[in-house]
């Protein structure tokens, strides 16, 4: 069952991804930033009615923990959307699980499989490949990139923090629900993003209401995404349901093409053809 819900997560954060481009052409990405999670606190915040709430002090840990690195993480992630092709800058993201294969042993005490672990690292393999213009960049162009892109160096943080964040989520719904989870770490990150947004004088509600419809979208498929991510790292390991999420940057690759014009499609078949067999790897072996 996890693999349904792991399987729709890329696809709907491709989704997310074109939209924040979108938007960020005529509103500032801390706008994005705020709206990312304002919407899905309003959409889940009825299931106060629905669920037995669950306090104790692993839930605070794992709200407090993930909910400011998360604050952190959601406004350099739509500052990278801004500044920079979604090709280029989402599948710096693909560094998150190779991230989580050394640091959730420490948190949760889950480690991959031998055969998972390769699936991880096809699919990191993969997708930095999706970036890479052998032709006439290099194969070393996405690294050489880090140095002069500010946008790809603020999507690298955003992979090692949610490396971080993930197994915080785990935590938190195992300490809770995933309602509840859910509920209350947009509630932490909206008030984040508020004050971060407010202190910078970037918050705008007329700028929000000029770009209410890709706002809208960037908040609805959050709200989406939240459930069947938190679902997923609920029911197996994190770095599992993590690697299959990154596949999101061959699906941006094909949506940035189709709906942004982007480039290169043809030369970033090799990526994709070895991410999905680490995909395969994860889910059929």
């Amino acid at each position: 069952m996890w693999v349904i819900y792991a399987v729709l997560n890329p696809f709907i954060d491709a989704s997310r991804n074109v939209f924040s481009k979108k938007a960020s052409m005529n509103v500032d990405s801390l706008v994005v930033s705020w709206i990312n999670n304002f919407i899905p606190f309003l959409l889940y915040l009825p299931v106060l009615f629905f669920i037995e709430l669950k306090f104790n002090l692993q839930f605070f840990i794992a709200v407090l923990i993930s909910g400011t690195v998360n604050t952190v993480a959601t406004i350099l992630y739509h500052r990278a959307i801004s500044k920079g092709d979604i090709s280029v800058v989402v599948p710096m993201l693909s560094f998150t699980p190779l991230f989580l294969v050394f640091i959730s042993p420490l948190i949760v005490g889950e480690f991959p499989t031998a055969k998972g672990l390769i699936g991880i690292i096809l699919i990191v393999v993969g997708s930095y490949l999706l970036n890479v213009n052998l032709k006439e960049k290099g194969i070393l162009f996405p690294i050489k990139s880090l140095m002069k892109n500010k946008a790809t160096r603020y999507m690298l943080i955003v992979a090692f923090i949610w490396s971080i964040s993930a197994n915080f989520d785990k935590k938190g719904i195992e300490a809770s629900s995933i309602l509840q989870y859910i509920l209350f770490i947009n509630l932490f990150v909206t008030i984040g993003t508020t004050i971060f947004s407010i202190s910078k004088g970037k918050f705008s509600f007329q700028s929000v209401w000029l770009e209410r419809k890709n706002l809208f979208f960037v908040g609805a498929l959050t709200s989406m995404g939240y459930f069947v991510h938190m679902t997923a790292i609920s029911l197996t390991l994190v770095s599992y349901v993590i690697a299959l999420k990154r596949t999101a940057g061959m699906i941006s690759v094909i949506l940035g093409y189709l709906f942004l014009k982007e480039q290169n499609i043809k030369e970033r078949l090799l990526g994709a053809t070895i991410m999905f067999i680490g995909v395969l790897f994860i889910v059929l072996f």
